[in-house]
């Protein structure tokens, strides 16, 4: 079954190149546009195949590589990995940028056209029409995440049309209430089922999108634009989303957290909602292999692990917490903490560049995506891994809805219950793998097991000038996103859309630039114990500490003018110079972002 999907998938791509050349030629091509074509569902869900890969591209393939984990931009701009060598946020406007594009927007709008002057039976049509829409709402929301206000097309531009060809930029909230609009129509008109399950567009993907999708743009207005009118529509549209799905009874947690990113296969999967098929021979790619065989110049980071709670539910800074051991031994600092901190992070000791060659910089060593039954085999080396890429799943719907709950209730927009929580955080905690303790609502805090959360560690909004303080609520809340849904690619945004990006920032968040307490001198005696070797603390010189001595806290970068900081101005990627001097040099004005 897994190859023969693969296979329809690469035929529909293939097929797709001549419609792909069709539809940005004008005049389209008269032997495949014609009135029959439109009228046969099977054209539509060929050519829809070729848009999958864009939105639904999983862990790419072969050494291509994708957001998740680290080793690119929008991997490493966060505050959950700490490197060697630090990446930085765009500099200066390029002259060009693949991602100011509206080529996109042109195909789902003639596919639109197409379909809505067509004959097909009124069920069949609005289906179509609601799959069109929703890629169309995905390339925008896409658009206005990078780059803020966008012109907005909703019909086909003549390319004599110099007026809208070169029209001025929509107001952000203008182009996603008509994403909103778009998104609605295909949760009320795309098929409950079609084609085979996590590997088509139907209903649930639809919700599950809309969730994902309204929840940034709430958060957006709430926080950027301070619209709160705006950010309550659009937070109530992700919240009603994700209720919708939850809901529908559709899907299920899967009892172990690690099958989400280890398994071979997610067919059947009750979490995933869409999923990347991988096959031995026909598509790989090689994440597992930045976890398996490379040592990590990029890994978690000490902002990364603190961020996980002690077994018992509270932060291990927490007053009360006395199961928190303190983390000048990696065994005691790892003891009794939410088991997802294993499920992400290597348990058994600490990976040192001079003692191991699959080192991490931090010395904590990443494994979320490493298969255990692979680790010695082409399926987890090399650029020939085969594990299936959970796209997008339930448990990020779960967390889309509560965080879209706590927003609106710290607008006083909405009475958070029990009950929101019962279905979020307590059904994840309560997966069979995690076994977290519940938390219950009181009043503006929440609490466990009788005792109030009250973290010291709680952002003040004192990092930075201008800064807002995060409420109790909203930071657990941010917190279980944090740990349920790590190196997913979603952390930038997540950031971004919370006004948080400083947290990126390694001068404004030291401890982004540090890893785990390293006592040079016991970790050299546990080592040639465990492993009856000789190894010295010379072998660790290339090693750096905090401080003097040792004993310290591992500095990854040790060049303090090589590490990353933020401006305001990073929150929207810049227009492409030869983008504004086209409009000049055709008497039309488009304007720069802030700060660019």
């Amino acid at each position: 079954m897994k190859v023969k999907i693969l296979s329809l998938l690469f035929a529909g791509m293939a097929l797709t190149t001549s419609c792909e050349d069709f539809l940005d030629r004008p005049p389209m091509d008269t032997i495949t546009d014609t009135p029959d074509f439109w009228e046969n569902e099977e054209n539509y869900r060929t050519m829809m195949w070729a848009f999958y890969d864009i939105y639904f591209d999983g862990y790419k393939s072969s050494w291509t590589r994708t957001n998740w984990f680290a080793e690119t931009e929008v991997a490493d701009w966060v505050d959950d990995n700490a490197q060697k060598s630090p990446t930085h946020f765009i500099k200066s406007v390029p002259s060009t940028d693949g991602d100011w594009s509206f080529t996109y927007v042109r195909r789902y709008n003639q596919l639109i056209d197409r379909a809505t002057n067509s004959n097909l039976p009124e069920e069949a049509k609005n289906h179509w029409l609601g799959v069109a829409r929703f890629f169309r709402a995905m390339e925008y929301a896409s658009l206005v995440a990078d780059f803020g206000d966008v012109p907005w097309y909703d019909t086909v531009i003549e390319n004599t049309d110099l007026d809208n060809l070169y029209k001025a930029r929509t107001p952000r909230a203008e182009v996603m209430d008509n994403v909103l609009a778009d998104l609605q129509f295909a949760c009320q008109n795309v098929r409950v089922s079609d084609g085979v399950a996590g590997l088509h567009v139907n209903k649930a993907v639809a919700l599950a999108y809309t969730s994902r999708i309204m929840l940034f743009e709430g958060t957006w207005q709430k926080y950027h634009a301070k619209n709160t009118e705006k950010a309550a529509t659009y937070l109530k549209a992700a919240k009603d989303a994700a209720d919708q799905l939850m809901s529908m009874g559709a899907y299920s947690l899967t009892p172990n957290f690690k099958d989400l990113t280890t398994s071979i296969s997610l067919a059947g999967n009750p979490e995933v909602i869409v999923y990347r098929e991988y096959e031995e021979g026909i598509l790989m790619h090689s994440l597992m292999s930045f976890q398996n065989t490379e040592a990590e110049g990029s890994s978690p980071s000490r902002s990364l692990v603190e961020s996980y709670l002690s077994a018992n539910g509270l932060p291990i800074h927490q007053a009360e917490n006395t199961m928190y051991k303190g983390d000048k031994w990696f065994f005691d600092e790892f003891a009794d903490r939410d088991p997802r901190l294993y499920d992400n992070i290597d348990k058994e000791g600490l990976r040192l560049e001079g003692s191991v060659a699959v080192y991490a910089a931090t010395g904590y060593f990443a494994h979320l995506f490493v298969n255990p039954d692979l680790k010695t085999v082409p399926g987890g080396m090399s650029s020939t891994n085969i594990t299936d890429a959970p796209v997008m799943k339930l448990n990020e719907v779960m967390m889309n809805y509560i965080e879209a709950a706590a927003e609106l209730a710290d607008m006083g927009q909405y009475t958070l219950t029990q009950g929101d929580f019962d279905k979020t955080i307590n059904a994840l905690r309560n997966r069979p793998s995690t076994s977290m303790p519940a938390v219950t609502l009181a009043g503006s805090n929440l609490s466990v097991n009788g005792v109030t959360i009250n973290d010291p560690d709680r952002d003040k909004g004192q990092m930075k000038s201008g800064d807002y303080e995060v409420s109790p609520i909203l930071w657990e809340v941010r917190r279980e996103r944090r740990t349920e849904l790590p190196y997913q690619g979603i952390r930038f945004n997540d950031l971004r859309r919370w006004g948080k990006l400083h947290y990126a920032d390694m001068k404004v968040n030291p401890k982004l630039n540090l890893g785990a307490w390293l006592d040079k001198d016991a970790y050299v005696a546990w080592f040639n114990e465990q492993n009856g070797t000789s190894l010295t603390v010379e072998d660790l010189k290339g090693i750096h500490l905090d401080r003097e001595g040792n004993a310290g806290y591992i500095v990854p970068a040790i060049d303090a003018s090589l590490l990353r900081t933020c401006e305001d101005k990073h929150y929207l990627y810049p227009i492409p110079s030869q983008e504004i001097a086209l409009y000049q040099s055709n008497g039309y004005t488009l304007s720069q972002n802030p700060g660019w």
